[in-house]
């Protein structure tokens, strides 16, 4: 998989920006957009000023606008099929994520968009993690736990879910920035200890930039 760059905004400047760029592509008014995983909706609030027909779901709903859909299952509902899917922090939570994903896939409007995005197991973040507690940030004991992640999203593994799903990846790249080495936060704590980790980071990152933020990006589309 070839990375397409390193984005400094998070997920949810990300996909906003990103599903404006297809709306303005497709010129159709308005763009049926599920928002799968939804929780409190944050996603929508980045695009208030979007002509989009908005449909959040969740897994266990916390807004009243919010339907539940376990997405192991078959879509429930009769609604007309999106253009664009959302799965934001989604996958690492899921027990079958080839599953889950040709449902999604089954759902989506042929040529439609699904954008996705994960913890980046790449992450120079994970990489120095591993190297000193045998554990890969964002997938430890703990994070088993507490957030209930489940599966490692390598983008080699990613892909192959998504392509047997009927998706072509059109756009990888990896959010949240590169490390900054000096900023307020190195000098809380041990000054030493943290200046030669973020120094390590960025020789990580320099040799492959697919280790650069925390997290990563895909815009897949459906084929048709």
């Amino acid at each position: 998989m070839i990375l397409n760059g390193n984005s400094p905004l998070d997920r949810f400047e990300w996909a906003a920006e990103k599903i404006k760029s297809i709306i303005g592509e497709q010129k159709e008014q308005p763009v049926a957009l599920f928002d799968i995983g939804s929780r409190d909706n944050i996603l929508k609030e980045y695009l208030l000023d979007s002509p989009i027909e908005y449909k959040g779901f969740d897994l266990d709903p916390i807004t009243p606008i919010t339907e539940k859909w376990n997405i192991e299952l078959p879509f429930p509902y009769s609604y007309p099929p999106p253009g664009i899917v959302t799965l934001l922090e989604v996958i690492e939570h899921l027990n079958y994520p080839g599953l889950c994903l040709k449902n999604i896939g089954n759902l989506t409007l042929p040529g439609g968009y699904l954008i996705l995005t994960t913890p980046n197991p790449k992450s120079s973040t994970s990489r120095l993690h591993l190297l000193s507690t045998g554990e890969l940030s964002c997938f430890t004991q703990s994070d088993l736990d507490l957030n209930h992640h489940v599966f490692t999203p390598w983008i080699h593994m990613v892909e192959k879910i998504l392509v047997d799903a009927g998706f072509i990846i059109t756009e990888y790249v990896t959010l949240d920035g590169k490390t900054t080495i000096f900023d307020s936060s190195l000098f809380k704590g041990n000054i030493l200890k943290r200046f030669t980790a973020r120094l390590v980071k960025k020789v990580i990152e320099h040799r492959d930039p697919s280790a650069c933020g925390m997290a990563y990006g895909i815009v897949a589309k459906k084929s048709i």
